[in-house]
Protein backbone atom coordinates (compact mmCIF):
# COMPACT_ATOMS: atom_id res chain seq x y z
CA UNK A 1 0.00 0.00 0.00
CA UNK A 2 1.72 3.72 -1.09
CA UNK A 3 1.10 6.03 1.78
CA UNK A 4 -1.51 8.05 -0.16
CA UNK A 5 -3.70 5.07 0.18
CA UNK A 6 -2.38 4.21 3.65
CA UNK A 7 -3.55 7.75 4.89
CA UNK A 8 -6.60 7.08 3.21
CA UNK A 9 -7.48 4.37 4.46
CA UNK A 10 -6.79 5.17 7.80
CA UNK A 11 -8.54 8.64 7.92
CA UNK A 12 -11.43 6.54 6.49
CA UNK A 13 -11.26 3.90 10.04
CA UNK A 14 -10.81 6.78 12.01
CA UNK A 15 -14.15 8.39 10.71
CA UNK A 16 -15.78 5.19 10.83
CA UNK A 17 -14.76 4.95 14.46
CA UNK A 18 -15.18 8.52 15.81
CA UNK A 19 -18.66 7.78 16.80
CA UNK A 20 -18.03 7.14 20.40
CA UNK A 21 -20.66 4.04 20.63
CA UNK A 22 -24.29 3.89 21.80
CA UNK A 23 -24.85 7.64 21.13
CA UNK A 24 -28.43 7.75 20.81
CA UNK A 25 -28.61 8.87 16.76
CA UNK A 26 -26.35 5.95 16.06
CA UNK A 27 -29.64 4.01 17.08
CA UNK A 28 -31.94 5.90 15.07
CA UNK A 29 -33.14 4.56 11.79
CA UNK A 30 -31.93 7.52 9.24
CA UNK A 31 -35.48 8.58 7.61
CA UNK A 32 -34.74 12.01 6.76
CA UNK A 33 -32.87 11.80 3.16
CA UNK A 34 -34.08 14.69 2.12
CA UNK A 35 -32.62 16.46 4.55
CA UNK A 36 -29.19 15.02 3.34
CA UNK A 37 -28.05 11.67 1.72
CA UNK A 38 -25.71 9.82 2.78
CA UNK A 39 -22.33 10.77 1.41
CA UNK A 40 -20.72 8.40 -1.31
CA UNK A 41 -17.79 6.27 -0.34
CA UNK A 42 -16.26 7.43 -3.62
CA UNK A 43 -16.92 10.62 -3.28
CA UNK A 44 -15.01 11.06 0.26
CA UNK A 45 -11.89 9.37 -0.80
CA UNK A 46 -12.26 11.97 -3.73
CA UNK A 47 -12.25 14.45 -0.92
CA UNK A 48 -9.26 13.36 0.74
CA UNK A 49 -6.88 12.70 -1.98
CA UNK A 50 -7.87 16.28 -3.84
CA UNK A 51 -7.45 17.96 -0.28
CA UNK A 52 -3.44 16.76 -0.61
CA UNK A 53 -2.91 18.42 -3.39
CA UNK A 54 -1.07 21.57 -3.27
CA UNK A 55 -2.16 25.00 -5.33
CA UNK A 56 -5.00 27.35 -6.20
CA UNK A 57 -6.76 26.97 -9.24
CA UNK A 58 -6.63 30.19 -9.72
CA UNK A 59 -2.76 30.30 -10.03
CA UNK A 60 -0.51 29.84 -12.86
CA UNK A 61 1.82 27.56 -11.58
CA UNK A 62 2.04 24.02 -12.40
CA UNK A 63 0.04 22.85 -9.11
CA UNK A 64 -2.70 25.59 -10.05
CA UNK A 65 -2.97 24.50 -13.56
CA UNK A 66 -3.30 20.76 -12.27
CA UNK A 67 -6.12 22.01 -9.75
CA UNK A 68 -8.16 24.26 -12.58
CA UNK A 69 -8.05 21.27 -14.60
CA UNK A 70 -10.14 19.52 -12.26
CA UNK A 71 -12.33 22.35 -11.96
CA UNK A 72 -13.06 22.24 -15.76
CA UNK A 73 -13.08 18.45 -15.78
CA UNK A 74 -15.64 18.57 -12.72
CA UNK A 75 -17.79 21.51 -14.60
CA UNK A 76 -17.94 19.78 -17.69
CA UNK A 77 -19.79 16.42 -15.95
CA UNK A 78 -22.36 18.43 -14.71
CA UNK A 79 -23.18 20.45 -17.54
CA UNK A 80 -23.29 17.29 -19.21
CA UNK A 81 -25.55 15.97 -16.45
CA UNK A 82 -28.14 18.60 -17.19
CA UNK A 83 -27.52 19.39 -21.09
CA UNK A 84 -25.68 22.67 -21.07
CA UNK A 85 -23.96 24.08 -24.03
CA UNK A 86 -21.16 25.10 -21.95
CA UNK A 87 -18.75 24.14 -18.76
CA UNK A 88 -18.43 27.43 -18.33
CA UNK A 89 -22.41 27.86 -17.60
CA UNK A 90 -21.69 25.99 -14.33
CA UNK A 91 -20.85 28.47 -11.44
CA UNK A 92 -19.66 26.14 -8.34
CA UNK A 93 -20.62 27.71 -5.14
CA UNK A 94 -21.22 26.56 -1.39
CA UNK A 95 -24.28 25.12 -1.69
CA UNK A 96 -27.79 25.59 -2.65
CA UNK A 97 -29.10 28.62 -0.80
CA UNK A 98 -25.72 30.23 -1.79
CA UNK A 99 -26.96 29.50 -5.35
CA UNK A 100 -31.03 30.61 -5.07
CA UNK A 101 -29.74 33.87 -3.52
CA UNK A 102 -26.92 34.74 -6.53
CA UNK A 103 -30.12 33.97 -8.84
CA UNK A 104 -33.03 35.69 -7.22
CA UNK A 105 -30.58 38.55 -6.46
CA UNK A 106 -28.77 38.76 -9.10
CA UNK A 107 -31.56 39.04 -11.75
CA UNK A 108 -33.30 41.98 -9.60
CA UNK A 109 -30.89 43.86 -9.00
CA UNK A 110 -30.07 43.88 -12.48
CA UNK A 111 -33.56 45.31 -12.99
CA UNK A 112 -34.15 47.46 -10.37
CA UNK A 113 -37.97 47.45 -9.11
CA UNK A 114 -39.17 45.44 -11.72
CA UNK A 115 -41.88 42.63 -11.41
CA UNK A 116 -41.25 38.98 -10.02
CA UNK A 117 -42.92 35.85 -9.69
CA UNK A 118 -42.57 32.57 -7.39
CA UNK A 119 -44.84 30.20 -5.67
CA UNK A 120 -46.19 30.03 -2.19
CA UNK A 121 -44.26 26.37 -1.36
CA UNK A 122 -41.09 27.16 -2.09
CA UNK A 123 -37.76 26.81 0.35
CA UNK A 124 -36.95 29.34 2.59
CA UNK A 125 -33.81 30.01 0.51
CA UNK A 126 -36.38 31.57 -1.77
CA UNK A 127 -39.22 32.87 -0.38
CA UNK A 128 -36.92 35.12 1.87
CA UNK A 129 -35.17 36.64 -0.38
CA UNK A 130 -38.31 37.36 -2.48
CA UNK A 131 -39.67 38.90 1.24
CA UNK A 132 -36.23 41.16 1.29
CA UNK A 133 -36.69 42.22 -2.20
CA UNK A 134 -40.65 43.48 -1.92
CA UNK A 135 -38.97 45.78 1.55
CA UNK A 136 -36.73 47.39 -1.45
CA UNK A 137 -39.79 48.08 -3.14
CA UNK A 138 -39.73 44.95 -5.51
CA UNK A 139 -43.56 43.80 -6.74
CA UNK A 140 -43.45 40.02 -6.29
CA UNK A 141 -46.22 37.73 -7.33
CA UNK A 142 -46.66 34.54 -5.34
CA UNK A 143 -48.33 31.81 -6.96
CA UNK A 144 -50.95 29.37 -5.41
CA UNK A 145 -51.19 25.84 -5.34
CA UNK A 146 -53.72 23.28 -5.42
CA UNK A 147 -54.14 21.09 -2.44
CA UNK A 148 -51.32 18.62 -4.22
CA UNK A 149 -49.18 21.69 -4.04
CA UNK A 150 -49.32 22.00 -7.91
CA UNK A 151 -48.60 25.65 -8.89
CA UNK A 152 -51.91 27.17 -10.54
CA UNK A 153 -50.53 27.85 -14.69
CA UNK A 154 -53.54 30.32 -15.71
CA UNK A 155 -52.59 32.32 -12.59
CA UNK A 156 -48.87 32.61 -13.68
CA UNK A 157 -49.76 33.35 -17.16
CA UNK A 158 -52.40 36.25 -16.24
CA UNK A 159 -49.34 37.81 -13.54
CA UNK A 160 -46.76 38.22 -16.16
CA UNK A 161 -46.38 41.91 -17.51
CA UNK A 162 -44.40 44.20 -19.29
CA UNK A 163 -41.61 44.32 -16.38
CA UNK A 164 -41.44 40.75 -15.37
CA UNK A 165 -37.73 39.81 -15.18
CA UNK A 166 -38.19 36.08 -13.25
CA UNK A 167 -40.07 33.47 -12.72
CA UNK A 168 -38.84 31.27 -9.72
CA UNK A 169 -40.52 27.86 -9.10
CA UNK A 170 -38.95 25.27 -7.49
CA UNK A 171 -38.91 21.44 -9.61
CA UNK A 172 -39.42 19.25 -6.77
CA UNK A 173 -40.51 20.09 -3.72
CA UNK A 174 -38.67 19.38 -0.63
CA UNK A 175 -42.03 19.04 1.92
CA UNK A 176 -44.59 16.83 0.89
CA UNK A 177 -42.78 15.68 -2.83
CA UNK A 178 -44.48 17.65 -5.53
CA UNK A 179 -43.07 17.31 -9.04
CA UNK A 180 -44.10 20.64 -10.99
CA UNK A 181 -44.75 21.41 -14.75
CA UNK A 182 -41.24 22.36 -15.25
CA UNK A 183 -41.16 22.33 -19.12
CA UNK A 184 -44.76 23.99 -19.77
CA UNK A 185 -43.05 27.10 -16.84
CA UNK A 186 -40.50 27.21 -19.11
CA UNK A 187 -42.37 27.16 -22.22
CA UNK A 188 -44.62 30.51 -20.92
CA UNK A 189 -41.35 31.97 -19.61
CA UNK A 190 -39.90 31.84 -22.73
CA UNK A 191 -42.99 32.76 -25.09
CA UNK A 192 -42.87 36.09 -22.35
CA UNK A 193 -39.36 36.65 -22.54
CA UNK A 194 -39.15 36.22 -18.41
CA UNK A 195 -36.02 34.43 -17.05
CA UNK A 196 -36.74 31.32 -15.85
CA UNK A 197 -34.82 29.94 -12.46
CA UNK A 198 -35.68 26.24 -10.80
CA UNK A 199 -34.42 25.52 -7.58
CA UNK A 200 -33.61 21.61 -8.48
CA UNK A 201 -31.95 20.86 -4.90
CA UNK A 202 -33.82 17.54 -4.64
CA UNK A 203 -34.22 16.61 -8.01
CA UNK A 204 -31.16 17.22 -9.67
CA UNK A 205 -29.73 13.75 -10.58
CA UNK A 206 -33.01 11.99 -9.74
CA UNK A 207 -34.75 13.16 -12.47
CA UNK A 208 -34.19 13.63 -16.07
CA UNK A 209 -33.59 17.36 -16.16
CA UNK A 210 -32.50 19.29 -19.88
CA UNK A 211 -32.05 22.95 -19.67
CA UNK A 212 -32.34 23.51 -23.51
CA UNK A 213 -35.98 21.68 -23.39
CA UNK A 214 -36.83 22.94 -20.34
CA UNK A 215 -36.11 26.45 -21.63
CA UNK A 216 -34.22 26.89 -17.59
CA UNK A 217 -32.04 29.97 -17.71
CA UNK A 218 -31.11 29.46 -13.73
CA UNK A 219 -30.82 26.25 -12.10
CA UNK A 220 -30.04 25.73 -8.44
CA UNK A 221 -28.06 22.32 -7.19
CA UNK A 222 -27.00 20.63 -4.50
CA UNK A 223 -24.10 18.27 -3.59
CA UNK A 224 -25.39 16.55 -0.57
CA UNK A 225 -28.55 15.97 -1.39
CA UNK A 226 -26.83 12.87 -3.70
CA UNK A 227 -23.79 11.63 -2.13
CA UNK A 228 -20.75 14.66 -1.88
CA UNK A 229 -19.65 16.16 1.40
CA UNK A 230 -22.26 19.20 2.56
CA UNK A 231 -20.84 22.54 1.87
CA UNK A 232 -20.83 22.06 -2.26
CA UNK A 233 -23.64 23.18 -4.53
CA UNK A 234 -23.96 24.79 -8.06
CA UNK A 235 -25.34 26.98 -10.01
CA UNK A 236 -26.23 26.90 -13.95
CA UNK A 237 -26.77 30.19 -15.41
CA UNK A 238 -27.41 30.26 -19.47
CA UNK A 239 -26.72 33.90 -19.70
CA UNK A 240 -24.47 35.51 -17.21
CA UNK A 241 -25.06 39.05 -18.57
CA UNK A 242 -28.58 39.06 -17.30
CA UNK A 243 -27.31 39.11 -13.52
CA UNK A 244 -26.09 41.34 -11.37
CA UNK A 245 -22.72 40.05 -9.34
CA UNK A 246 -23.31 40.24 -5.48
CA UNK A 247 -19.67 39.54 -4.38
CA UNK A 248 -16.61 40.56 -5.27
CA UNK A 249 -13.02 39.28 -5.93
CA UNK A 250 -10.69 36.94 -8.21
CA UNK A 251 -11.94 34.07 -10.11
CA UNK A 252 -15.47 33.66 -10.46
CA UNK A 253 -17.36 36.23 -11.09
CA UNK A 254 -20.75 35.51 -9.47
CA UNK A 255 -18.79 33.58 -6.48
CA UNK A 256 -15.44 34.69 -6.53
CA UNK A 257 -12.89 33.24 -4.23
CA UNK A 258 -10.58 30.23 -3.59
CA UNK A 259 -12.03 27.24 -5.06
CA UNK A 260 -12.94 24.46 -2.51
CA UNK A 261 -11.90 21.42 -4.88
CA UNK A 262 -11.58 18.69 -2.52
CA UNK A 263 -15.16 19.33 -2.35
CA UNK A 264 -15.97 20.07 -5.94
CA UNK A 265 -13.93 16.78 -7.48
CA UNK A 266 -16.22 14.65 -4.64
CA UNK A 267 -19.15 16.47 -5.72
CA UNK A 268 -18.35 15.21 -8.80
CA UNK A 269 -17.85 11.85 -7.84
CA UNK A 270 -21.31 11.57 -6.39
CA UNK A 271 -22.93 12.74 -9.69
CA UNK A 272 -20.99 10.16 -11.27
CA UNK A 273 -21.67 7.72 -9.12
CA UNK A 274 -25.22 8.59 -7.86
CA UNK A 275 -27.99 5.92 -9.24
CA UNK A 276 -31.75 5.42 -7.88
CA UNK A 277 -33.99 2.76 -8.83
CA UNK A 278 -37.60 4.05 -9.12
CA UNK A 279 -39.11 0.67 -8.68
CA UNK A 280 -37.57 0.68 -4.94
CA UNK A 281 -38.71 4.26 -4.27
CA UNK A 282 -42.18 3.49 -5.82
CA UNK A 283 -42.46 0.56 -3.14
CA UNK A 284 -41.22 1.98 -0.69
CA UNK A 285 -43.59 5.18 -1.11
CA UNK A 286 -46.60 2.48 -1.13
CA UNK A 287 -45.47 0.44 1.62
CA UNK A 288 -45.40 3.48 3.64
CA UNK A 289 -48.39 5.11 2.82
CA UNK A 290 -50.41 1.49 2.74
CA UNK A 291 -49.18 1.20 6.83
CA UNK A 292 -50.05 4.77 7.79
CA UNK A 293 -53.41 4.66 6.71
CA UNK A 294 -54.10 2.27 8.91
CA UNK A 295 -53.67 6.08 11.64
CA UNK A 296 -57.40 7.22 12.38
CA UNK A 297 -57.07 10.89 11.46
CA UNK A 298 -54.34 11.17 9.43
CA UNK A 299 -54.18 13.01 6.49
CA UNK A 300 -51.43 12.22 3.69
CA UNK A 301 -50.37 15.54 1.93
CA UNK A 302 -48.07 13.95 -0.71
CA UNK A 303 -49.49 12.92 -3.69
CA UNK A 304 -47.23 11.13 -6.37
CA UNK A 305 -44.74 8.44 -5.58
CA UNK A 306 -41.22 9.87 -4.43
CA UNK A 307 -39.17 8.99 -1.79
CA UNK A 308 -41.20 12.16 0.31
CA UNK A 309 -44.12 11.31 2.67
CA UNK A 310 -45.44 13.75 4.36
CA UNK A 311 -48.43 13.61 6.52
CA UNK A 312 -50.60 15.59 9.03
CA UNK A 313 -52.04 13.99 12.55
CA UNK A 314 -54.84 14.62 14.36
CA UNK A 315 -54.78 15.09 18.52
CA UNK A 316 -51.33 15.20 18.99
CA UNK A 317 -48.52 17.46 19.47
CA UNK A 318 -45.42 17.50 17.29
CA UNK A 319 -43.12 17.98 20.20
CA UNK A 320 -45.07 14.59 21.73
CA UNK A 321 -44.24 12.78 18.31
CA UNK A 322 -40.39 13.82 18.31
CA UNK A 323 -39.97 13.34 21.93
CA UNK A 324 -41.41 9.51 21.69
CA UNK A 325 -40.62 8.61 18.56
CA UNK A 326 -36.43 8.92 18.95
CA UNK A 327 -35.83 5.70 17.30
CA UNK A 328 -36.18 7.26 14.15
CA UNK A 329 -34.66 10.32 12.31
CA UNK A 330 -37.31 12.42 10.40
CA UNK A 331 -38.47 15.97 9.90
CA UNK A 332 -41.26 17.56 11.27
CA UNK A 333 -43.11 19.10 7.99
CA UNK A 334 -43.92 22.06 9.85
CA UNK A 335 -41.96 25.04 12.41
CA UNK A 336 -41.93 26.23 15.73
CA UNK A 337 -42.82 22.38 16.44
CA UNK A 338 -46.04 22.54 15.53
CA UNK A 339 -47.17 26.12 16.75
CA UNK A 340 -47.26 27.13 13.37
CA UNK A 341 -47.58 25.84 10.04
CA UNK A 342 -45.03 25.69 7.32
CA UNK A 343 -45.62 27.70 4.09
CA UNK A 344 -46.00 25.04 2.34
CA UNK A 345 -48.83 23.63 4.68
CA UNK A 346 -50.35 27.01 4.68
CA UNK A 347 -51.10 27.33 0.67
CA UNK A 348 -52.35 23.51 0.18
CA UNK A 349 -54.52 24.10 3.10
CA UNK A 350 -55.59 27.79 3.11
CA UNK A 351 -58.75 26.93 4.95
CA UNK A 352 -56.98 25.74 7.69
CA UNK A 353 -58.58 22.27 7.93
CA UNK A 354 -55.30 19.93 8.43
CA UNK A 355 -54.19 19.18 11.79
CA UNK A 356 -51.40 21.21 12.82
CA UNK A 357 -48.80 18.00 13.77
CA UNK A 358 -47.00 17.70 10.24
CA UNK A 359 -44.58 15.35 9.70
CA UNK A 360 -41.64 14.17 7.28
CA UNK A 361 -40.09 10.96 6.32
CA UNK A 362 -37.67 10.60 3.29
CA UNK A 363 -36.01 7.53 2.38
CA UNK A 364 -33.75 6.23 -0.48
CA UNK A 365 -33.91 2.94 -2.72
CA UNK A 366 -31.73 1.08 0.16
CA UNK A 367 -33.83 2.00 2.77
CA UNK A 368 -35.29 -1.59 3.77
CA UNK A 369 -38.90 -1.82 3.74
CA UNK A 370 -39.31 -3.59 6.89
CA UNK A 371 -38.05 -0.53 8.48
CA UNK A 372 -40.71 1.97 6.92
CA UNK A 373 -43.25 -0.83 8.17
CA UNK A 374 -42.00 -0.85 11.76
CA UNK A 375 -41.80 3.19 11.34
CA UNK A 376 -45.47 3.52 10.79
CA UNK A 377 -46.55 0.76 13.62
CA UNK A 378 -44.69 2.64 16.22
CA UNK A 379 -46.07 5.99 14.96
CA UNK A 380 -49.66 4.31 15.29
CA UNK A 381 -48.93 2.82 18.61
CA UNK A 382 -47.31 6.28 20.10
CA UNK A 383 -50.44 8.14 18.43
CA UNK A 384 -52.78 6.39 20.03
CA UNK A 385 -51.46 6.32 23.19
CA UNK A 386 -50.90 10.21 23.41
CA UNK A 387 -54.04 10.29 22.18
CA UNK A 388 -55.47 8.59 25.02
CA UNK A 389 -52.90 10.09 27.93
CA UNK A 390 -53.22 13.75 27.05
CA UNK A 391 -56.05 16.22 26.05
CA UNK A 392 -54.68 18.69 23.67
CA UNK A 393 -55.23 22.57 24.31
CA UNK A 394 -56.81 25.08 22.51
CA UNK A 395 -55.15 25.87 19.14
CA UNK A 396 -53.25 22.24 19.07
CA UNK A 397 -56.35 20.01 18.02
CA UNK A 398 -57.94 19.55 14.62
CA UNK A 399 -61.48 21.12 15.27
CA UNK A 400 -61.60 22.46 11.98
CA UNK A 401 -60.95 19.45 10.24
CA UNK A 402 -64.05 17.59 8.00
CA UNK A 403 -63.67 14.69 9.44
CA UNK A 404 -66.33 12.73 7.24
CA UNK A 405 -64.60 13.95 4.09
CA UNK A 406 -61.66 13.15 5.18
CA UNK A 407 -62.10 9.79 6.29
CA UNK A 408 -64.44 9.15 2.89
CA UNK A 409 -60.74 9.59 0.91
CA UNK A 410 -58.85 7.97 3.80
CA UNK A 411 -61.41 4.86 3.41
CA UNK A 412 -61.27 5.13 -0.68
CA UNK A 413 -57.50 4.83 -0.70
CA UNK A 414 -57.44 2.28 1.76
CA UNK A 415 -59.43 0.31 -0.65
CA UNK A 416 -57.11 0.90 -3.32
CA UNK A 417 -54.07 -0.18 -1.43
CA UNK A 418 -55.81 -2.89 0.19
CA UNK A 419 -55.79 -5.40 -2.53
CA UNK A 420 -52.67 -7.13 -3.02
CA UNK A 421 -50.56 -6.59 -6.11
CA UNK A 422 -49.35 -9.70 -7.66
CA UNK A 423 -45.91 -7.94 -8.96
CA UNK A 424 -45.42 -5.74 -6.07
CA UNK A 425 -45.46 -8.75 -3.49
CA UNK A 426 -48.69 -6.96 -1.54
CA UNK A 427 -47.93 -3.60 -2.25
CA UNK A 428 -50.70 -1.44 -3.61
CA UNK A 429 -52.08 -2.05 -6.44
CA UNK A 430 -50.10 0.94 -8.56
CA UNK A 431 -52.98 1.47 -11.43
CA UNK A 432 -55.70 1.73 -9.70
CA UNK A 433 -54.16 4.11 -7.03
CA UNK A 434 -52.87 6.06 -10.26
CA UNK A 435 -56.62 6.30 -11.21
CA UNK A 436 -57.56 7.82 -7.28
CA UNK A 437 -54.80 10.39 -8.08
CA UNK A 438 -56.21 10.98 -11.14
CA UNK A 439 -59.79 11.23 -10.16
CA UNK A 440 -58.57 13.98 -7.74
CA UNK A 441 -57.06 16.01 -10.57
CA UNK A 442 -53.14 15.12 -9.61
CA UNK A 443 -50.92 13.50 -12.09
CA UNK A 444 -47.31 13.02 -12.00
CA UNK A 445 -45.37 15.31 -14.28
CA UNK A 446 -41.98 14.94 -14.45
CA UNK A 447 -40.56 12.00 -16.19
CA UNK A 448 -40.26 8.89 -13.64
CA UNK A 449 -37.23 7.55 -14.69
CA UNK A 450 -34.22 7.74 -11.66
Amino acid sequence: MTNSSYFIASLLFLASCSSGGGSSWEKSIYLDHAASWGIDDDALIEFLKVSRLHGNSSGINPHAKRLKKLEEQSARVIANKIHADHSDQIHFTNGATTANNIAILGVAYKNPKCHLITSKIEHKSVLNVFKHLESLGYRVTYLNVDNHGVVDLNQLRNSICSDTKLISIQMFNSEIGTLQDIEMIGKIAKEHGVSFHTDAAQSFCKYDINVKDMNIDLLTISGHKIGAPKGIGALYVRNIRKLQPLMFGSGDLLFPGTKPMPLICAFTKAVENFKLSRERINSNFYILIRELLKIENVYVNSSTPSNIVSVSLGGVLLSDILEQMKDYSFSAGCSCLGQNRSDVIAAIDPSDKLPPCTIRISFSDRTNKGQLIDFAKKLKSVVEQLRKEKSIGKGCESTDVKQKDLQKSLDNIQKLLGKKDRVMNGISNKDRYSEFLAKHQFQPILPTVM
